[in-house]
């Protein structure tokens, strides 16, 4: 992976994977986390690489209702 250059749109990306499979096969990611990485990539891919205006908007919404929850709780892909 060394010889990507750190210029190509994907460098951050491809890193990213790398890194998880080489933790996958160490036993500390189950393989589903290289799913989850490549769905994230798709939704990129759909969206044209850019944050819609909405979702600033919903990131400040979850964030203010994270901070005036009791028992506030972070899920993950559902695996928390």
């Amino acid at each position: 992976m060394s010889n990507i250059p750190k210029n190509h749109p994907r460098y951050e990306s491809l890193m990213t994977r790398k890194k998880i499979s080489d933790a996958m096969n160490k036993g500390f990611v189950h393989e589903t986390g290289l799913i989850a990485h490549g769905r994230g990539e798709a939704f990129d891919y759909l969206l044209g690489e850019k944050t819609n205006r909405f979702a600033y908007e919903a990131e400040k919404v979850a964030a203010a209702a994270l901070l005036y929850a009791k028992k506030p709780v972070i899920s993950v892909n559902g695996n928390v």
